[in-house]
């Protein structure tokens, strides 16, 4: 083994340094730093039933189509601290800020994979400041811990080339699996993977091909195993989400949804490459588009000197990157807008840990500790020209860790976050007969979970309103003020009125 690929304790050091710099990053203020609305209720409200009425979750949280879902791992995940808790949310929270910690040690280790340890330092200081990464740390929904998978599968497959051992494809496959049942664009990341399992395979003389066979069966096990509960749930409704999933499909899965082919993935590969690094891309384009250009010249840097060691992971990488950006553009329309005040880029995450660890690489690649990319003989000798290839990695270091500092998200949610969302359970609770009341959402194509999870966890259940219907009593309305346009009327008084009056409720 290359003697840069051993890690030692000096390693070690390193990567618990870059913890503690993630842990500052993601866990001060935890409780006020996530926004609280109808997808965390839901969520919770799952998670709820099943500790309190034994209703084990067999489909994830709906997508975006509404047709179908999500997978169920992501219950399972938060399962214990739920159990153990009484779903609190602020134990949800921490499973998931967990959860971020252990991305940056696994994209620290894919950096470590793929260049050696000054590559791995890099990337994992680069995901530790990542305002991407800290965002999806400090609140609850289901894409947040993808780069986690998302991030292993892509380990797995470097380690499996480049130490000729086919173990490592279950990592891949365990990895993958992850990214697939937090959100349906994991399973992106199969193509490029299963095709440099071919190509492990092909390299093999035919003798040595039974492990590597072996790897896939058991690999594609594990990929069936997570789809199990779905199964179950298909067997007992007759298949209903696949009906829907294949609906979704026909309909032309966000196909002409605006813009031209070439126009839409130029705002795919945009969104993907700064979104590590800047967050949304509408909040700072110019600092996005930046980025943007650096990241492909250290991609390029990379490949001329980051060595033997480091180019099967780039081509990988790369071909992975070319293959989603038709991918998304195809399957991902509502990427061609941004709605301020919500998640919008959670669709191409799983590309996050091969972004920061290919500006790791061309970092590592121009500041010399990687390859030869500078002329030793050029700038008047080899211990200028280091000078020189050194300082410029630590400028394009501090340049990429200053933006995204600048771009960390606020220290506490806009919203109020959860806190405000039970205190606001709480007044309803001492001032309405609650479980007289149906809860309506304003706008009605919203849940109104955001409030029925508190009520709800308080035992106070309140009336569900019917699509379609108006409610026979009083109601409780939730408005919702990122979508005043859509209703074309104002939260506290203004939408309120509107839908009582529509709905003869007084």
């Amino acid at each position: 083994m290359d003697r840069d690929a051993r890690i030692g304790l000096p390693d070690v050091l390193c990567l618990l340094g870059i913890l503690v710099l993630a842990v500052a990053t993601r866990l001060p203020g935890l409780a006020l730093r996530g926004q609280w609305d109808a997808d965390q209720g839901s969520e919770l409200l799952v998670l709820l039933h099943w500790v309190r009425d034994g209703q084990v979750p067999l489909l994830g949280p709906s997508t975006f189509a509404g047709t179908f879902h999500h997978g169920a791992l992501y219950y399972y995940l938060l399962a214990p601290a739920a159990f153990l808790t009484d779903v609190d949310p602020h134990a949800i929270v921490l499973t998931i800020a967990l959860l971020g910690l252990a991305t940056v040690a696994a994209i620290w280790a894919l950096g470590y994979a793929v260049g050696g340890r000054w590559t791995g330092h890099i990337a994992g200081v680069l995901a530790a400041v990542s305002p991407a990464l800290v965002l999806g740390s400090t609140f609850i929904w289901n894409p947040n811990p993808v780069p986690l998978g998302a991030a292993l599968a892509l380990l797995g497959a470097v380690l499996a080339w480049t130490r000729y051992s086919a173990r490592w494809w279950l990592l891949s496959a365990a990895g993958c699996m992850l990214a697939m049942q937090l959100h349906v664009s994991g399973g992106l990341l199969v193509p490029p993977l299963l095709l440099a399992w071919v190509l492990d395979l092909a390299r093999r003389p035919t003798g040595e091909r039974g492990p590597v066979l072996g790897a896939g069966l058991v690999g594609a096990a594990i990929l069936a195993a997570g789809y199990l509960p779905l199964l179950v749930h298909e067997l007992e409704t007759g298949f209903t989400d696949t009906q829907g999933l294949i609906g979704y499909l026909r309909g032309g899965a966000g196909v002409g949804a605006g813009g031209d082919f070439l126009t839409r993935m130029l705002v795919v590969a945009f969104r993907s490459i700064a979104w590590p690094f800047t967050g949304v891309i509408t909040e700072a384009p110019m600092a996005a588009a930046a980025v943007t250009v650096l990241v492909l010249v250290l991609l390029g840097v990379a490949f001329r000197g980051g060595g033997i060691r480091a180019r099967p992971a780039l081509v990988l990488f790369t071909g992975t990157l070319a293959w989603s950006l038709p991918a998304l553009a195809l399957t991902a329309p509502t990427l061609l807008s941004a709605v301020p005040g919500l998640p919008n880029d959670h669709y191409h995450t799983y590309l996050d840990p091969l972004v920061l660890v290919v500006a790791a690489t061309g970092i590592a690649a121009v500041a010399g500790h990687v390859g030869r990319f500078v002329d030793p003989w050029a700038s008047g000798g080899r211990r200028e020209s280091h000078v020189v290839a050194r300082g410029l990695g630590l400028a394009a270091l501090v340049a990429l860790v200053a933006v995204s500092a600048w771009r960390w998200p606020p220290a506490s949610a806009a919203d109020g976050g959860w806190p405000l969302a039970d205190e606001a359970a709480v007044r309803l609770i001492s001032r309405q007969d609650v479980p007289s009341l149906a809860l309506v959402s304003l706008p009605e194509v919203k849940s109104p979970d955001a409030i029925r999870f508190p009520l709800e966890r308080r035992r106070v259940v309140p009336l569900a309103s019917v699509p379609g219907e108006d409610p026979a009593g009083g109601v409780i309305t939730v408005c919702d003020p990122l979508f005043e346009d859509l209703m074309d009327a104002r939260c506290g008084g203004e939408a309120e009125l509107a839908y009582a009056t529509r709905a003869g409720t007084g």
